[in-house]
């Protein structure tokens, strides 16, 4: 069985590996784009917390109103985003991921884990079966089973 350290060791190099390879794609699906990096992030940002008020946008981005609203302009102009009127409350507005903009996400994910299809089919049912184990645990102890997009 390994030590705690040695079990530390392997998630911090798996987690450090999968993030590098995976921005690398992203950055990489990116450039075949029309958006930045930041219309990326924020469009992605909103796929999973929204719809969203901009000033939530702006706190977690640490973005200007001013910047944000640029964002948003561009992501609407795109067809990616809308704003749309709060349920509770008609005079706030919140941004909205549109079909068009979901879809973008949802391919960038495709795109930015297509690496993970190197990983050494050798690996077998049993070993499978372990992984599987091992990350469900690890996402528990997250307090998250999944990242699920928020729907509209």
């Amino acid at each position: 069985m390994a030590s705690n350290s040695e079990f530390s060791e392997m998630v911090e190099n798996w987690a450090k590996h999968y993030f590098f390879q995976s921005l690398t794609e992203f950055f990489n699906y990116l450039k075949l784009s029309e958006l930045s990096l930041l219309q990326g992030y924020a469009l992605t940002y909103l796929y999973f917390k929204g719809p969203i008020k901009i000033s939530d946008l702006c706190d977690h981005m640490t973005v200007s109103m001013g910047a944000a609203s640029q964002m948003v302009d561009r992501l609407e102009k795109l067809d990616m985003v809308d704003r749309i009127a709060d349920p509770n409350d008609r005079r706030v507005r919140k941004i909205r991921v549109r079909t068009k903009g979901r879809r973008f996400v949802q391919a960038n994910f495709a795109f930015s884990q297509s690496w993970m299809g190197a990983i050494p089919s050798e690996i077998s049912s049993e070993q499978e079966a372990q992984i599987t184990t091992a990350l469900s645990i690890l996402m528990q102890s997250i307090n998250t089973n999944e990242i699920t997009p928020i729907n509209d």
